[in-house]
């Protein structure tokens, strides 16, 4: 099973992927120009940029960065959104996470 390394908020609400080389290919410079991926995370809640550098997309980590509350209220509106059944607000990132690991491209 694929694990989770990079969560990026998205009008999906989210959009899973087992590393940021992967969501650097699969993500398209328009769209990060259009503001349709604001901001990424990685599973303990470190924060991504996302920048459109040519037709290409380049992810970095904002160093000293960190959000897992913007993650969790992330990933609960993601499952809330696929309808997921028994999530609480207070389980665990890793609990959640789980949850989403059967989205990840």
């Amino acid at each position: 099973m694929p694990t989770i390394e990079l969560i990026v908020e998205a009008d999906e609400p989210a959009l899973f992927f087992s590393s940021v080389g992967g969501a650097e290919a699969y993500l398209e410079a328009i769209d990060v120009r259009d503001g349709v991926y604001p901001v990424a995370y990685g599973p303990d809640g470190q924060v991504f940029r996302l920048e459109a550098v040519g037709d290409r997309v380049r992810i970095n980590s904002v160093e000293g960065s960190k959000a897992p509350d913007d993650l969790r209220k992330l990933l609960l509106r993601y499952l809330s959104a696929a309808e997921s059944h028994d999530v609480k607000s207070t389980d665990p990132l890793s609990g959640l996470l789980a949850r989403c690991e059967a989205a990840v491209i």
